[in-house]
C-alpha cells in the first residue's frame, strides 16, 4: 500500500495570515506534514508520495529528511482536491491511503489500514465530531457537511446539512482506494468538472452512480485547521493532543 499526502493548495483562508502552507504550520515542533509522516511506521515510509503544488520547493525541503516520494500538480492554481488526487492515482498502480494535509491525528488511526485488507473505497468518520467543532468554535450547522451511513456502507456526504440531528459523523480527510477500483476511478475522474470538486463531492457522485463505499466509525484524536481560528483554538484548547 502507498500512502499519498495531497499538499498542492495553498489554503487562501488561512494563508492570509500565516503566508504559507497549511501542511508548513508549526504544531507540537513540527510541522502538519511531519507530524503526519511520523505517524507511519518508519519502515512503511518509503511508500510516502506527497502531491506539492504552490511551495513546492519548500515542502520538499522540509520532508526530503523522510527519504519519501514526490509528485507535482502541475495546474494546481486552476484546480482542487480531487485532481491532486488523480495526479496520484495516474502514477501509483496500487492500493493506496489519501490523507488530507490540513488535519492532524493520532497513529492509532491511520493503524487501522495496516492491521486489516479492505476490498471498497473506505473512510474513518469521526462519531464524537461535535467536541472538535466545539473546540474549533465552529456553528455545526453552517460549517459540517451531511454524513449519512447504515452499518458499515455510505449513504450520503458533502451536501449541505438540513437536520443536524441527523448528522452522526464527520468525514475526517482520509480515504482508502484499493488497486482493483483504480481503473473505475480514473474513469470517472476524466469528466473535467472533477478539476474543480472536493473529495466529499465526488464520493457523493460514486454512491449516486452505485459504487459501495465503506466507513469505519472513530473516536481517534483528529483535528482540522481550515482557517486562523482553527488554528489559535487548537493552540490554546487542545494542549493534551500529543
Amino acid at each position: 500500500m502507498k500512502i499519498i499526502f495531497l499538499a498542492a493548495g495553498r489554503g487562501k483562508r488561512i494563508f492570509k495570515k500565516i503566508k504559507i502552507n497549511k501542511c508548513l504550520i508549526s504544531i507540537n515542533k513540527k510541522t502538519i506534514i511531519e507530524n503526519l509522516i511520523e505517524n507511519i511506521p518508519k519502515p512503511i515510509r518509503k511508500n510516502i508520495f506527497i502531491v506539492t503544488g504552490f511551495n513546492k520547493n519548500k515542502i520538499i525541503n522540509k520532508t526530503n529528511k523522510y527519504k519519501i516520494n514526490f509528485l507535482h500538480n502541475k495546474n494546481y492554481k486552476n484546480t482542487e482536491m480531487v485532481e491532486t488526487l488523480r495526479v496520484a492515482l495516474m502514477k501509483i498502480n496500487d492500493d493506496i491511503l489519501i490523507s488530507y494535509t490540513d488535519i492532524i491525528y493520532d497513529k492509532f488511526l491511520i493503524n487501522l489500514f495496516f492491521k486489516k485488507k479492505y476490498k471498497n473505497i473506505t473512510l474513518p468518520i469521526k462519531t464524537n465530531w461535535r467536541k472538535v467543532w466545539d473546540i474549533r468554535g465552529k456553528k455545526a450547522e453552517q460549517d459540517a457537511e451531511t454524513l449519512i451511513f447504515k452499518k458499515d456502507k455510505l449513504l450520503e456526504i458533502g451536501g449541505k446539512i438540513q437536520n443536524i440531528n441527523k448528522i452522526r459523523a464527520q468525514f475526517m480527510g482520509l480515504l482508502f482506494i484499493p488497486k482493483k477500483k483504480r481503473e473505475n476511478l480514473l474513469n470517472f475522474l476524466s469528466n473535467p468538472k472533477y478539476k474543480k470538486i472536493q473529495t466529499t463531492k465526488l464520493l457523493n457522485d460514486l454512491i449516486k452512480k452505485k459504487l459501495k463505499i465503506n466507513v469505519i466509525k472513530t473516536k481517534n484524536k483528529w483535528y482540522e485547521f481550515d482557517d486562523y481560528q482553527d488554528l489559535k483554538n487548537f493552540k490554546k484548547k487542545y494542549n493534551n493532543f500529543f
